[in-house]
């Protein structure tokens, strides 16, 4: 098991945009990504190997008449899209198949992933160096985060815990919200 750190946004919660699209725009889709990637020198598919049911792509680096197209520029997937590039998120494609449709929707991770997804040992270690509960979810709102984040006992409390090489990681990810006055980081 692992717990996931991110920042959230009340968007998060509100009924995302979705779209339905077709295994052969899907396919399309996959294979400009592959040959973007390569262009611009940038992973936008991950992971590449095994595409499962689920998996997310970058599209900020793209351009978006040049996404929407592989989908016939279907007015719901320049929604997805368009809300993606805005929030600087990636796109989370999943095949239900139990109702034989393929779906798009924004993800919750961003687009640069700068996510930490830490196994529970660790997650629950880190949240403790930074003297917050050992809950599997939680949410802290930033400005909480960052003072904790200078506290000048932090570096020492982490190495105790073996998760002091997090810290840098968690300063990037709060960094990424510095625009942002209503995100938080949320951990699940």
């Amino acid at each position: 098991m692992s717990i996931l750190f991110r920042i959230a946004l009340p968007a998060d919660t509100a009924m995302p945009a979705r779209a339905i699209i077709t295994a052969r725009q899907l396919a399309t889709f996959r294979a400009y990504l592959r040959v973007e990637g390569e262009r611009i020198g940038a992973v936008l598919l991950e992971p590449d190997a095994y595409l499962g049911n689920s998996f997310e792509a970058r599209v900020c680096p793209l351009a978006l008449a040049a996404v929407t197209r592989h989908f016939d520029h279907d007015i719901a997937v320049i929604a997805v899209v368009e809300e993606a590039q805005f929030l600087g998120r990636r796109i989370a494609i999943h095949h239900d198949g139990m109702k034989a449709e393929i779906s798009m929707r924004v993800a919750l991770t961003s687009d640069s992933g700068l996510e930490l997804d830490l196994a529970n040992g660790n997650a629950f270690a880190l949240l403790e160096a930074l003297g917050m509960d050992r809950t599997s979810v939680g949410e802290i709102t930033l400005d909480q985060l960052r003072a904790r984040l200078s506290d000048p006992s932090l570096p020492a409390r982490a190495r105790t815990y073996g998760v002091d090489h997090y810290l840098p990681r968690m300063e990037r990810l709060l960094a990424s919200a510095a625009v942002m006055d209503d995100a938080r980081l949320a951990w699940a």
